[in-house]
């Protein structure tokens, strides 16, 4: 997949799902409305609950699952399949609360709510990634494979520093949740004996900096025609 085909890909379904998620409320209340349900005491509500909950995963589904084939598309692509797919999958998972919650949305204090939620830090490493993945044109050549490892070692320190926080998007999930227990006590212990617990916040968004400027690298180096010819292009 190009880089221009992937850039209109995840912004297509990102629109796609903002847009879903401002009509999605009106069609259920139209639903429920002409539902006949008015009658049973209770009713309404039990039933608006149950379509929320179905149509919220539904709309996640009709947007994520395109998205999850363009990643994987796109990273086989630039060579970068073996870390960036699980690297997004990974943040892609630790931002599923605010994605979740996104779908339910009221009022303006919830959307101040979500922003608090530490699935942001996991968002905000997917959107850069999509956006350095959208640079180059690959029939030119891609980017330098030194910017390529220097943002997978990026990215696995981000995978380090972050895991408290896409740990709990984790275990929010169908069959992998029950994993996020034991991997949370793992990385616990692990930036316990290192020292750093306490400066995990402050490391997270130093962390976040090099990747944003990996990316910016890996991008200036895919317009330069600094890298390799894709096969897959």
């Amino acid at each position: 997949m190009s880089a221009e085909i992937f850039r209109r890909r995840w912004l297509g379904l990102f629109a796609m799902l903002s847009g879903l998620i401002f009509i999605v409320p009106y069609l259920l209340h139209a639903v429920v409305a002409n539902s006949g349900c008015q009658g049973t005491s209770g009713a309404c509500d039990a039933l608006q609950d149950t379509l929320d909950y179905h149509a919220r995963w539904l709309v996640l589904a009709m947007a994520l699952a395109p998205l999850i084939v363009a990643i994987a598309a796109r990273t086989l692509t630039t060579g970068m399949f073996a870390w960036a797919f699980p690297f997004a999958m990974i943040m892609l998972a630790g931002a599923m609360p605010l994605l979740t919650g996104l779908t339910d949305i009221h009022s303006a204090d919830a959307i101040s709510d979500l922003v608090a939620l530490p699935a942001m830090i996991p968002l905000l490493f997917l959107l850069v990634l999509l956006v350095t993945l959208s640079a180059g044109d690959d029939e030119e050549g891609g980017a330098a494979a030194a910017w390529k490892v220097v943002l997978g070692f990026v990215a696995l320190a981000a995978v380090f520093v972050t895991a408290q926080a896409w740990l709990t998007g984790l275990a929010t999930l169908p069959y992998v949740g029950p994993f996020a227990p034991p991997l949370g006590a793992f990385f616990a212990r692990a930036h316990a004996a290192l020292g750093i617990t306490a400066q995990l916040p402050r490391l997270a968004n130093s962390v976040l900096i090099g990747f944003i400027l990996a990316g910016a690298g890996m991008m200036a180096s895919a317009r330069g025609g600094g890298g390799y010819k894709s096969a897959y292009a």
